[in-house]
Formats: structure tokens, C-alpha cells, sequence
């Protein structure tokens, strides 16, 4: 095999890049789509035995790779890039090639598509509510409505729901809303708003009852509810209001779509989403709608 060098090189990098990436505590996930994407890279570049020196890894190997195999998506596509630019970043340090891997991938880049953020309508909103104005004693129907509202009201991401302790959550009482900690991307802590009206039925409720004593997305099983028990949960509440649409995602969006159409600062919205870039929070939710645009014009009227 002529390449045998190069390999060898490659998967001793893969091991000490992931290695690395354990060690700054990156999540299972994240871990999870490293090793994935750089194996897929490894099994590209064993058919190339034309490139035996770490340095001949171009531009064009990395293109062609971004569209080897199953033809991917275009944020599946930008995610690959990413890592391999972290990952020739990595590898130029310990080759020490004086940055040639980052100036030879600087410029490449992968335009994201644009693409209409779904989101819940008004009156959808009431419906799945709805669900949950009648009074209850059960424990999963008081769960549910309290994860549900918490994410709709205040837009946090479903990895961070699943992390929300009940010593996160304090309320301010002088505004009558509850201030809750939420340990965002990247570790980065940040506070979301709720009105106490909102979710202080349900939370008394699970609290007096002994039912939540500390995860707040606690099961059955006193084990806290995974990531697909949520979708499925939210999901299936969704389907019970029918409304032709699921996921979790679609909550946040709508919280985000709510404040847009109330002209608040996107600077707010972006940290109130946990947003690294404001630039993010104005491509995907700055988009005005056909009525918002009616509206605009009547007013002019």
C-alpha cells in the first residue's frame, strides 16, 4: 500500500484529536459525530494511492470527500467541513507546518441554504394548550405541561430542558416570573424568563407532591426523560392537538417567532436563545411573514 504512511499518520491523529476533544468535556454527541465523520475520512483517503505525504491533503481531496458516499445535506456537508478544519488545525500544530493546512483551508467555505424556520401558528398554540387548561392530578400530564410551556415560553433548546434542575429555578417575586439557569452550548451559562403564571400551577404541583426533587424532566422510573422520550412527548401532544407538525426544535422556533413579531431587539432574542452570534438569531428568525408584510402595508394605508 502506498499510502501506508499517511495512514498510519491519520489514524494516530484521529485517536489524539478525539482524544483531545474527551479531554475539554465535549459532549457524548459531539464526540460521537467527530469520530464518525473523521472514520468516514480515513476510509476516503485509503482509496487515494496516489497521496503518500500528510502535506499533499488538498483542497480538492476535501471537496470530493464532502461529496463521497450518500450525497449529504447541506448543513450535514457544513458540519463535515468544521471538523475538518478543527482537525487539520490540530494536525498542523503537531506537524508543525506553520499553519499550512489553515491557510490552504481558510477560504473554503459552504454557503448555508436558506431555509423557512417552521414554527407553530397562533392558533395552534392554543390548541396544544389547550390540552393542558383542565386541572389534573397526574403526574405525567402536569410533567408534560410544565417541559412543554417551559421550552414554548422561553425558547431553550431541548438538550438544555433536559439539563434544568428544580435549584435552577427561582422566582423574582416583585416581577411574578421565574429566572432559570440554563447551562447552554459550549458550558456557557445564561438565564431565560418565564411569567410565574405560566408553569406555577404544574411546578407546585410535581414540588409538593415529592415528584421533582431534581431533574425536572424526571420519568416513571425516577430516571430523567432522554432526548427521544421528549421529542416523542412533545410529539405526540402535538399530534393529540392536531397539528401536522413535530419535533421539539419547533417550540423554540415559535418563541423566537413570537418575539420577532413583537419587535423585540434581536440582540434580546439572540441572548435569550443563546445565540454565540446575533448574525444566526437575524438569518434564520428576521424573516417577515406574508401577514406581517399585509399588516405593514395596511398600516401605511
Amino acid at each position: 500500500m502506498s499510502n501506508e504512511s499517511l495512514l498510519t499518520k491519520l489514524d494516530k491523529y484521529n485517536i489524539l484529536f478525539i482524544k483531545e476533544k474527551k479531554v475539554l468535556n465535549c459532549s457524548i454527541n459531539t464526540i460521537s459525530t467527530y469520530t464518525s465523520i473523521l472514520n468516514n475520512f480515513y476510509e476516503y483517503i485509503l482509496e487515494l494511492d496516489d497521496i503518500k505525504e500528510i502535506n499533499e491533503l488538498s483542497k480538492e481531496i476535501v471537496v470530493n470527500f464532502l461529496n463521497y458516499g450518500n450525497k449529504s445535506s447541506n448543513n450535514t456537508q457544513i458540519l463535515k467541513l468544521a471538523v475538518l478544519k478543527s482537525y487539520f488545525t490540530f494536525i498542523d500544530e503537531k506537524e508543525d507546518l506553520k499553519g499550512l493546512f489553515e491557510l490552504r483551508f481558510k477560504k473554503l467555505t459552504i454557503k448555508k441554504e436558506s431555509v423557512e424556520v417552521d414554527a407553530l401558528t397562533a392558533e395552534e398554540v392554543v390548541r396544544l394548550l389547550e390540552l393542558f387548561k383542565k386541572r389534573s392530578s397526574s403526574f405525567n400530564k402536569n410533567r408534560d405541561a410544565l417541559l412543554i410551556k417551559l421550552i414554548l415560553f422561553t425558547g431553550i433548546r431541548a438538550s438544555e430542558c433536559l439539563a434544568v434542575k428544580l435549584s435552577d429555578i427561582s422566582l423574582i417575586e416583585d416581577e411574578s416570573v421565574y429566572k432559570i439557569k440554563i447551562a447552554g452550548k459550549g458550558s456557557k451559562e445564561r438565564f431565560v424568563y418565564i411569567k410565574a403564571e405560566s408553569i406555577q400551577t404544574e411546578l407546585e404541583f410535581l414540588v409538593s407532591a415529592g415528584y421533582i426533587t431534581n431533574y425536572i424532566t424526571i420519568t416513571n422510573t425516577s430516571k430523567p426523560m432522554s432526548r427521544i422520550g421528549l421529542y416523542n412527548m412533545v410529539s405526540n401532544k402535538m399530534k393529540k392537538a392536531k397539528i401536522a407538525k413535530s419535533g421539539v426544535h419547533i417550540l423554540r422556533h415559535t418563541f423566537a417567532r413570537n418575539l420577532v413579531s413583537k419587535n423585540i431587539n434581536l440582540s434580546t432574542i439572540s441572548e435569550l436563545l443563546g445565540h454565540a452570534d446575533i448574525t444566526l438569531t437575524a438569518r434564520t428568525y428576521a424573516k417577515s411573514d406574508e401577514q406581517s408584510k399585509i399588516r405593514a402595508i395596511i398600516a401605511e394605508s
